[in-house]
């Protein structure tokens, strides 16, 4: 197989940054406290509602894979899909606050793997600002403010919890 002199230049230079990304927010974190998640989902939200989407979708599912869409054209490939046990008769649900609820898996994500790798928290600043930013997205998108919890992280992918009041 032939290599890239170049292509693994850049490589080596994007897990460099995201080295550098992770100590910096884990050492800024304990400075901080805990407002620092608050910011950092505040901060990405800001950028996808910034960002000029493409076209509005007034299905949940086409919202859903408009922000995939949108997210590959910031140049952001972080996969996800909708989660469902085989027992769970839907994937959609609404919690006892009449809030709508997708469990969804986020796999190939830069941030996790370089938290994971590095021995730093999961759950944090950085995965705030992602979360916030797909929910940017998806507000631009759908129509909705949302907002994107973890059930589990792993090193292998999360689990999150998108919540939402849908639209009445």
């Amino acid at each position: 197989m032939e290599t890239n002199p170049e292509r693994e230049r850049r490589i080596g230079q994007t897990q460099g940054l995201m080295v550098f990304l992770g100590a910096l927010t884990d050492g800024l974190e304990g400075l901080t406290g805990r407002g620092a998640q608050a910011i950092s989902f505040r901060a990405g939200r800001q950028v996808g509602l910034a960002w000029e989407v493409e076209r509005k979708e007034p299905d949940l599912m086409a919202a859903l894979e408009q922000v995939r869409i949108e997210m590959n054209r910031m140049g952001i490939n972080w996969p996800f899909e909708i989660y469902k046990r085989q027992d769970e008769a839907d994937a959609v649900t609404i919690d006892e606050k009449g809030l709508t609820e997708i469990k969804m898996t986020f796999r190939n994500c830069m941030v996790r793997c370089t938290l994971f790798r590095y021995g730093f928290p999961q759950e944090m600043s950085l995965c705030q600002t992602k979360h916030g930013l797909f929910c940017g997205l998806l507000e631009q998108i759908y129509g909705v403010s949302a907002s994107l919890g973890v059930i589990h992280s792993g090193e292998n992918a999360c689990l999150l919890k998108l919540r939402f009041q849908d639209k009445a």
